[in-house]
């Protein structure tokens, strides 16, 4: 059985509204991603997660350096990554569409699965 972890951190729960389904998302917090989920991160150092199918997201204002920052550190575990999932402040209807459409992206990328939606 496939399983699916959902990490995120979040300040005013715009990032949480986003969650969808390895996934980690953070806002930008002061051009960084909050400091608990760069401590998850930074723990799962240890852990083999090569070959793992990853997706980060989160919302952002301006800059998108934790998102990047995310997919970066995940990538250097060799979790192979989805395109990030980006959400300006707070999401609405139209971006909650968005995120269903990515997660279920994500679904079937870890289904192996062919996947004939669009992000």
């Amino acid at each position: 059985m496939v399983k699916l972890v959902i990490i995120y951190g979040t300040g005013s729960h715009n990032t949480e509204k986003i969650a969808d389904a390895i996934a980690i998302g953070s806002p930008n917090y002061r051009d960084l991603m909050m400091p608990t989920v760069q401590k998850f991160l930074n723990e799962l150092a240890d852990v083999d997660l090569s070959g793992k199918t990853g997706l980060a997201f989160g919302s952002y204002g301006w800059g998108l350096e934790a998102i990047q920052a995310i997919n970066k550190q995940l990538t250097s575990y060799g979790v192979e990554m989805i395109k990030d999932l980006c959400i300006k402040r707070m999401p609405g209807e139209e971006e909650l569409e968005i995120c269903r459409r990515v997660g279920s992206l994500l679904a079937c990328k870890i289904n192996n699965k062919e996947v004939k939606c669009a992000a």
